[in-house]
């Protein structure tokens, strides 16, 4: 009865109703919830990789009833995850030769890079339930992605703009970052609406499946001719 697929769904409903709860609290209280400031920060990371873990776990459970979309979605997980390695190697080329500096399309790429990270995650989600939710629902995930993508271009551009003041850091082997990373803590808080509204779509999918997924429609057999010699 799929039974991965539930485990996955399930434990990444709780990572994102806490992810969301944790985005309200750092926006409430105007970025007092700083990454490395609490155990709690981690906690939606762990759980989301539990989610992905049962979900390579059950990998044969979701190529019976989408292979496609979960080649899609794995592509589109890999490409994030890509794009957040090549932010990094940018930003450490440019620590590297400080002669670069940081011109316009180093800014550019590196906000980018960064922003494709954001947004490829919640892409990644969306389509692995879409074609398990209502209609109505499938609004809720486009809505989620279109709020992820504005999130992710204000991102891109803090974070742009921010990259001399990066590099000024790492080259002065200071790790004083606070402000630096205040404004970007404050941004991705507004991230709450695109958790809850994934959290309100992988419900909707956790009862599709807990209803039975659709089979593959089967070639019906031959009528029989009772009159045919046996």
């Amino acid at each position: 009865m799929a039974t991965n697929l539930r485990i996955s769904l399930t434990i990444l409903s709780i990572g994102f109703a806490v992810e969301g709860c944790a985005e309200v609290y750092s926006l409430l209280t105007a970025g007092a919830f700083l990454p490395g400031t609490s155990v709690i920060f981690l906690l939606p990371a762990l759980v989301t990789l539990l989610g992905l873990l049962f979900i390579l776990i059950g990998k044969h459970e979701w190529d019976e009833t989408h292979q496609h979309r979960v080649h899609r979605a794995n592509s589109v997980f890999a490409a994030s995850l890509a794009a957040g390695v090549f932010a990094f190697v940018e930003l450490a080329l440019l620590a590297l030769y400080p002669s670069i500096g940081a011109p316009w399309w180093a800014e550019l790429l590196f906000g980018g890079l960064v922003a494709g990270f954001v947004l490829g995650t919640f892409v990644t989600y969306a389509l692995l339930v879409f074609h398990l939710v209502h209609v109505p629902t499938k609004g809720a995930l486009v809505a989620a992605m279109v709020w992820a993508l504005l999130v992710s271009i204000f991102i891109a551009v803090t974070l742009s703009a921010d990259l001399p003041s990066i590099l000024g850091l790492i080259s002065a082997r200071s790790l004083s970052f606070e402000a630096l990373v205040a404004p970007i803590d404050y941004l991705l808080s507004f991230l709450f609406l695109s958790y809850f509204l994934l959290l309100a779509a992988y419900l909707d999918a956790h009862l599709t499946v807990a209803r039975g997924l659709p089979r593959k429609a089967r070639p019906r057999a031959p009528p029989v001719n009772p009159s045919a010699p046996s």
